[in-house]
Protein backbone atom coordinates (compact mmCIF):
# COMPACT_ATOMS: atom_id res chain seq x y z
CA UNK A 1 0.00 0.00 0.00
CA UNK A 2 1.22 3.37 -0.89
CA UNK A 3 1.68 6.30 1.74
CA UNK A 4 -0.81 9.00 0.53
CA UNK A 5 1.14 12.49 -0.19
CA UNK A 6 0.37 15.28 2.04
CA UNK A 7 0.83 18.59 1.31
CA UNK A 8 1.48 21.49 4.11
CA UNK A 9 -0.75 24.75 2.77
CA UNK A 10 -2.40 27.26 3.95
CA UNK A 11 -4.59 30.02 2.32
CA UNK A 12 -3.28 33.77 2.15
CA UNK A 13 -3.28 37.04 -0.43
CA UNK A 14 -0.46 38.35 -1.28
CA UNK A 15 0.58 42.32 -1.44
CA UNK A 16 1.63 44.65 -4.59
CA UNK A 17 5.35 44.90 -5.32
CA UNK A 18 5.59 48.49 -4.14
CA UNK A 19 4.02 47.52 -0.69
CA UNK A 20 6.37 44.42 -0.49
CA UNK A 21 9.21 46.69 -1.51
CA UNK A 22 8.72 49.25 1.40
CA UNK A 23 8.11 46.02 4.15
CA UNK A 24 12.00 44.56 2.62
CA UNK A 25 13.27 47.91 3.31
CA UNK A 26 12.05 47.94 7.04
CA UNK A 27 13.09 44.14 7.03
CA UNK A 28 16.39 44.74 5.55
CA UNK A 29 17.15 47.52 8.15
CA UNK A 30 16.16 45.27 11.10
CA UNK A 31 18.04 42.14 9.99
CA UNK A 32 21.05 44.41 9.93
CA UNK A 33 20.85 44.22 13.69
CA UNK A 34 22.64 40.66 13.75
CA UNK A 35 19.77 39.97 16.23
CA UNK A 36 18.55 35.89 16.50
CA UNK A 37 15.49 36.29 14.43
CA UNK A 38 14.56 34.04 11.34
CA UNK A 39 13.44 36.42 8.73
CA UNK A 40 11.42 35.70 6.18
CA UNK A 41 12.13 35.75 2.52
CA UNK A 42 10.95 38.60 0.95
CA UNK A 43 9.21 37.58 -1.73
CA UNK A 44 7.28 34.63 0.39
CA UNK A 45 5.61 38.16 2.85
CA UNK A 46 2.06 37.29 2.46
CA UNK A 47 -1.39 37.66 4.86
CA UNK A 48 -2.69 34.26 5.76
CA UNK A 49 -6.26 34.18 6.11
CA UNK A 50 -6.58 29.99 7.33
CA UNK A 51 -3.40 27.70 8.06
CA UNK A 52 -4.50 24.08 6.41
CA UNK A 53 -1.65 22.24 7.91
CA UNK A 54 -0.36 18.74 6.29
CA UNK A 55 -3.06 18.11 4.12
CA UNK A 56 -3.58 15.00 1.58
CA UNK A 57 -3.64 16.02 -2.01
CA UNK A 58 -7.46 14.74 -3.09
CA UNK A 59 -9.00 16.73 -0.23
CA UNK A 60 -6.62 19.91 -0.91
CA UNK A 61 -8.29 19.48 -4.25
CA UNK A 62 -11.73 19.45 -2.62
CA UNK A 63 -10.58 22.88 -0.62
CA UNK A 64 -10.22 24.50 -4.00
CA UNK A 65 -13.13 24.07 -5.74
CA UNK A 66 -15.10 24.60 -1.86
CA UNK A 67 -12.89 28.09 -1.53
CA UNK A 68 -13.70 29.12 -5.48
CA UNK A 69 -17.60 28.65 -4.88
CA UNK A 70 -17.43 30.80 -1.92
CA UNK A 71 -15.51 33.64 -3.19
CA UNK A 72 -17.29 33.97 -6.39
CA UNK A 73 -19.10 37.51 -4.85
CA UNK A 74 -16.47 38.86 -2.77
CA UNK A 75 -15.19 42.02 -3.80
CA UNK A 76 -11.98 42.81 -4.11
CA UNK A 77 -9.85 44.75 -1.40
CA UNK A 78 -8.36 47.98 -0.90
CA UNK A 79 -5.42 47.52 1.80
CA UNK A 80 -3.00 49.77 3.56
CA UNK A 81 0.33 48.56 5.39
CA UNK A 82 0.74 50.56 8.56
CA UNK A 83 2.75 50.38 12.07
CA UNK A 84 5.02 47.39 13.05
CA UNK A 85 4.60 45.38 15.97
CA UNK A 86 5.76 42.32 17.77
CA UNK A 87 3.08 38.93 18.84
CA UNK A 88 2.58 38.60 21.72
CA UNK A 89 3.80 41.83 22.94
CA UNK A 90 7.34 43.47 22.41
CA UNK A 91 8.96 42.58 25.47
CA UNK A 92 7.65 38.90 24.92
CA UNK A 93 8.83 39.03 21.20
CA UNK A 94 7.81 35.81 18.99
CA UNK A 95 6.30 37.36 16.10
CA UNK A 96 7.37 40.53 14.27
CA UNK A 97 5.00 42.05 12.19
CA UNK A 98 3.78 44.85 10.03
CA UNK A 99 -0.04 45.53 10.29
CA UNK A 100 -2.85 45.41 7.82
CA UNK A 101 -5.84 47.74 7.53
CA UNK A 102 -8.61 46.94 5.12
CA UNK A 103 -12.21 46.90 5.26
CA UNK A 104 -14.24 43.71 4.41
CA UNK A 105 -10.44 42.04 5.16
CA UNK A 106 -12.13 39.90 8.52
CA UNK A 107 -14.89 39.12 6.67
CA UNK A 108 -13.02 37.57 3.54
CA UNK A 109 -11.19 35.77 6.34
CA UNK A 110 -14.46 34.58 7.52
CA UNK A 111 -15.31 33.41 4.65
CA UNK A 112 -12.65 31.66 4.06
CA UNK A 113 -12.85 29.74 7.46
CA UNK A 114 -16.86 28.99 6.62
CA UNK A 115 -15.87 27.96 3.36
CA UNK A 116 -13.11 25.04 4.74
CA UNK A 117 -15.03 24.14 7.60
CA UNK A 118 -17.30 21.72 6.24
CA UNK A 119 -14.28 19.65 4.99
CA UNK A 120 -13.47 18.99 8.85
CA UNK A 121 -11.21 22.15 9.41
CA UNK A 122 -11.52 23.67 12.77
CA UNK A 123 -13.15 27.02 12.68
CA UNK A 124 -10.64 29.36 14.42
CA UNK A 125 -11.50 31.02 17.36
CA UNK A 126 -8.72 33.50 18.09
CA UNK A 127 -9.47 36.82 16.12
CA UNK A 128 -8.19 37.58 13.03
CA UNK A 129 -5.30 39.89 13.46
CA UNK A 130 -4.45 41.22 9.33
CA UNK A 131 -0.26 41.44 9.55
CA UNK A 132 2.45 40.30 7.45
CA UNK A 133 5.03 38.62 9.11
CA UNK A 134 8.52 39.89 9.04
CA UNK A 135 10.29 37.44 11.01
CA UNK A 136 9.80 34.75 13.86
CA UNK A 137 12.41 35.48 17.12
CA UNK A 138 14.73 32.90 17.92
CA UNK A 139 16.21 34.74 21.49
CA UNK A 140 16.10 37.48 22.80
CA UNK A 141 20.31 38.08 21.38
CA UNK A 142 20.29 41.46 19.77
CA UNK A 143 16.21 42.50 21.19
CA UNK A 144 17.31 46.01 22.53
CA UNK A 145 18.20 47.23 18.70
CA UNK A 146 15.32 45.47 17.18
CA UNK A 147 13.03 47.03 19.88
CA UNK A 148 14.60 50.42 19.33
CA UNK A 149 13.99 49.69 15.27
CA UNK A 150 10.63 48.78 16.16
CA UNK A 151 9.39 51.83 18.33
CA UNK A 152 11.36 54.22 15.63
CA UNK A 153 8.83 52.73 13.01
CA UNK A 154 6.08 52.28 15.01
CA UNK A 155 3.52 54.20 13.05
CA UNK A 156 5.12 53.59 9.41
CA UNK A 157 3.26 53.67 6.36
CA UNK A 158 4.36 51.16 3.57
CA UNK A 159 1.55 52.24 1.01
CA UNK A 160 -1.62 50.62 -0.39
CA UNK A 161 -2.89 48.32 -3.21
CA UNK A 162 -5.93 46.35 -4.32
CA UNK A 163 -5.46 42.20 -3.31
CA UNK A 164 -7.75 41.00 -6.48
CA UNK A 165 -6.94 36.95 -5.77
CA UNK A 166 -6.85 34.54 -2.85
CA UNK A 167 -3.93 32.08 -2.91
CA UNK A 168 -3.90 28.58 -1.91
CA UNK A 169 -0.06 27.65 -1.14
CA UNK A 170 2.27 24.73 -0.38
CA UNK A 171 4.44 25.70 2.56
CA UNK A 172 8.03 23.44 2.06
CA UNK A 173 10.50 23.69 5.16
CA UNK A 174 14.45 24.53 4.73
CA UNK A 175 16.71 24.41 7.62
CA UNK A 176 16.93 28.47 6.72
CA UNK A 177 13.42 29.42 5.79
CA UNK A 178 10.11 27.98 4.54
CA UNK A 179 9.61 28.23 0.71
CA UNK A 180 5.93 29.04 -0.38
CA UNK A 181 4.71 27.64 -4.02
CA UNK A 182 1.41 28.91 -5.50
CA UNK A 183 -0.93 26.04 -5.92
CA UNK A 184 -4.10 27.72 -7.12
CA UNK A 185 -5.36 31.26 -7.33
CA UNK A 186 -9.18 32.07 -6.63
CA UNK A 187 -9.52 35.83 -7.98
CA UNK A 188 -12.09 38.03 -6.45
CA UNK A 189 -14.86 40.66 -7.54
CA UNK A 190 -12.44 43.61 -9.25
CA UNK A 191 -15.92 45.56 -10.14
CA UNK A 192 -16.34 46.76 -6.46
CA UNK A 193 -12.92 46.89 -4.10
CA UNK A 194 -14.50 47.63 -0.39
CA UNK A 195 -12.80 50.51 0.77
Amino acid sequence: MTEISRIRSFIAIDLAAPVGTAIGVLQHELAGTQADVRWVRADGMHVTLKFLGAVEAPHLERVHTALANALQTQPALHVRAHGVGAFPSLRRPRVLWVGLQAQGLGELAACVDSAVAPLGFAAERRAFTPHITLGRVNSMRGWKAVAAHLEAHVDDDFGTCTVDAVTIFRSTLRPTCAVYTPLWTIPLQTGRPSR
